[in-house]
């Protein structure tokens, strides 16, 4: 299909689709409209005739009221679109109807509905193209009510008509643009790109040394010369292009790992940090379980870590958490995970570990820090850096990744209780 033909299709095609809804909300605003009117007019003409009976009804004149039901359903031409009218007294009898042979029926519950008790007018449809209005009759207190039914067949009727023209101008006016659009878009545009075309294909069937002709200073004729610009730049790129992409596949590589590792990783101690703790220490225990196998968990807290800061500064204290963590991480088995999860708070995550064999791993890891030097800060002396450790192993008490923190953390305090610098097990 030529292009022209395509944007005449493309430009119909929009103007079909806008025409048509803004015709829908147009033509369903005015059914609404239109509706709602003859509700209202209907309820008012209801509401005249209820004032007119009320009277008589409340004398118990129900003749008269008989009379006036008669009257509109002589005069049909008046009143074309009123199929049923009832006057029903407050106890659900009918006191005169259009239809006589419906004088003195009583109503059922049903057929009452929510008319019975009624306060104020109201419409309803009983189908799409039956109105039900009900009128309360007054006069100083409550007579009962008015129930008429219209038939909406020729509003209907109307609307269908004004639809059907609706759709008729819609699809000639899409029509006619559409044809107007083809010759003028085929003449003006479609014949000059169509030369275009040919020489983009040749450029792409690798002939680097196509140039289009250039007709013209319209738009058509800017594109061509912007094509043969092109061409030629291409020419020149394409030679660089795959060195550039290899460079800045490099650099993306790099960065995406640079960005994993400022994700999972402690700045200042290079362990692993909470986030990935959490992440990972999660799955291990769901595979600890699954396969009921051991697993343990040592929590570590550097001792007095906060007198370091105060009396020798927060360099010194850093240079201390640097020492702590790599104690840690050299006396750590290789499947073990350490680490850092506060301040100075460490753990040691060891998947096929009792609480037996982490409590003897802690204490070779409390005794390596106990005897560490710390070169970095002078003004320790031979005042060894201490850490309490406890204890937790992974069992129907601690069957969560919280209660196995809990469990660790509340041994780590009792070390801390009993003198600092020891090993506890959580019971």
């Amino acid at each position: 299909m030529q292009i022209s033909s395509k944007v005449a299709l493309s430009i119909s095609a929009v103007v079909a689709v806008v025409g048509a809804c803004a015709t829908v909300v147009a033509l369903r605003g005015q059914d609404a409209s239109r509706r709602e009117q003859f509700c209202e007019k209907s309820k008012e003409a209801i509401q005249l005739l209820a004032l007119a009976v009320a009277p008589a009804v409340a004398d118990e004149h129900h003749q008269r009221v008989q009379d006036v039901l008669d009257n509109i359903a002589i005069f049909t031409e008046r009143y074309p679109d009123v199929r049923e009218i009832d006057v029903v007294s407050r106890d659900g009898r009918v006191v005169a109807a259009r239809d006589p042979r419906r004088f003195n029926t009583v109503l059922s519950g049903a057929q009452l509905g929510n008319d019975q008790g009624l306060t104020a007018s109201i419409c309803r449809r009983e189908t799409a193209s039956e109105l039900t209005v009900v009128v309360p009759m007054r006069v100083s207190h409550s007579l009962g009510f008015i129930r008429a039914h219209f038939s909406e067949g020729r509003l209907v009727a109307s609307l269908r008509r004004q639809q059907s023209l609706a759709v008729v101008l819609l699809l000639a006016t899409m029509l006619l643009i559409g044809v107007s659009l083809h010759l003028m878009h085929r003449r003006l545009v479609a014949r000059r790109l169509a030369v275009l075309n040919r020489a983009a294909g040749q450029l792409g069937d690798g002939e680097m040394d196509v140039r289009a002709d250039v007709i013209g200073d319209d738009e058509i004729a800017a594109l061509g010369q912007s094509f043969n610009d092109m061409a030629k730049a291409l020419g020149h790129y394409t030679e660089d292009l795959e060195q550039i992409i290899a460079e800045r596949t490099e650099e993306l590589e790099l960065a995406n790992e640079r960005l994993e590792q400022l994700a999972t990783t402690d700045q200042l101690t290079g362990l692993f940090n909470r986030r990935y703790f959490d992440e990972q220490a999660r799955r291990a225990l769901e595979v600890a379980r699954r396969n009921k196998r051991p697993l343990s968990l040592v929590l570590v807290d550097t001792d007095r870590f906060k007198s370091v800061n105060d009396r020798f500064g927060h360099p010194a204290g850093d240079s201390i958490l640097k020492d702590v963590a790599a104690v840690l991480r050299d006396n750590a088995r290789k499947a073990d995970l350490v680490a850092r999860i506060g301040g100075e708070e460490f753990t040691v995550l060891m998947p096929e570990a009792s609480a037996e064999l982490a409590a003897q791993a802690a204490e070779r890891m409390r005794a390596a820090l106990e005897e560490s030097k710390h070169p970095e800060v002078p003004e320790l002396g031979d005042e060894p850096i201490t850490a309490s450790f406890g204890v937790a192993e992974l069992g129907a008490d601690c069957a969560r990744l919280e209660d196995l923190l809990g469990a660790a953390d509340a041994a780590m305090y009792a070390s801390k209780s009993n003198g600092r610098n020891q090993v506890t097990v959580s019971t």
